[in-house]
């Protein structure tokens, strides 16, 4: 017991200096430096280019596709037409209102039954498909400020980035679906806050949640210290990865957190992360100007 006692004390220790260092006071970040590291992470995007383009994820390419229209960097444009090209059935299919595509009012139930619950809020949202929430009771339930709260969603680290996606499409795309959206909006964003003030983990939920305030209005609410965490952890490749490594070294494996927890893993960018981190810092580089 004795030996258990220390353990639990010295992991109690370590994480209460991350939630130190996750909420201290520093000075919010240099529009220089973040401008640097954006360019940095573009070079990225370049640098591994075949390999992205092959991810069909429509997601991660509208993100690319919304920072090029507050950015208007021709390096994204071009990487924009390469996507579109290799895959031209995006813009037939139901994510085109994602790149300026008609809605599909007419979705139904069954046109998403195989996506998983939070891409089917996504399409219901993006379509403006009311048909989907009717046959689909789950996708009505993502209306609500408390569904990622139920004991089969608690513990999935982005589920309420998701679900508050979801609300925001409903709410650009003018669906008119939820008569109270902006305290719904509202609770989201503030059950965010409180993820990031606790959680610790600088992996891609954690640039996911930092995103999701900036874009959805509550820049305001986003910490100066959040913003060095995103820049402090991107990779020396320009990217951003999805493990923040404890102990160990930089060659091999490391103890530390991924988004499943304490784990073994190894610092690697990827294009999830990596789209997020760059959308970041587009947004806040613009919105700063």
């Amino acid at each position: 017991m004795g030996f258990i006692a220390v353990v639990v004390s010295l992991v109690l220790v370590v994480y209460l200096y991350g939630v130190y260092q996750n909420n201290r006071e520093v000075t919010y970040p240099d529009q220089v430096l973040m401008q640097q590291q954006l360019d940095k992470s573009v070079q990225w995007l370049l640098s591994n280019e075949k390999r992205i383009v092959s991810d069909v994820n429509p997601m991660l390419w509208w993100m690319l596709h919304e920072t090029y229209k507050i950015s208007q960097d021709e390096r994204i444009a071009k990487l924009l037409d390469k996507y579109h090209k290799q895959n031209e059935q995006i813009k037939h299919s139901v994510w085109a209102p994602l790149f300026g595509g008609n809605k599909r009012t007419y979705l139904d139930g069954y046109s998403v039954q195989n996506f998983p619950y939070y891409n089917q809020h996504f399409i219901y949202a993006l379509n403006c498909a009311a048909d989907i929430e009717k046959e689909l009771p789950i996708v009505g339930l993502q209306n609500t400020p408390a569904f990622c709260h139920q004991t089969e969603y608690f513990y999935r680290p982005a589920c309420i980035t998701h679900q508050l996606m979801g609300i925001n499409f409903i709410f650009t795309r003018q669906c008119g679906f939820i008569a109270n959206i902006d305290e719904v909006s509202q609770s989201l964003q503030k059950d965010i806050v409180n993820q990031l003030t606790w959680d610790i983990r600088v992996v891609d939920v954690y640039l996911q949640r930092v995103l999701m305030l900036l874009i959805t209005g509550a820049q305001d609410s986003v910490e100066a210290v959040w913003v060095q965490q995103v820049l402090d952890h991107q990779l020396d490749d320009g990217g951003w990865g999805n493990f923040d490594p404890l102990l160990g070294s930089k060659e091999g494996k490391s103890l530390g957190f991924s988004a499943r927890g304490l784990s073994l893993g190894v610092e690697k960018s990827d294009f999830h992360a990596t789209a997020q981190g760059i959308y970041i810092l587009s947004y806040l580089l613009n919105s700063n100007s």
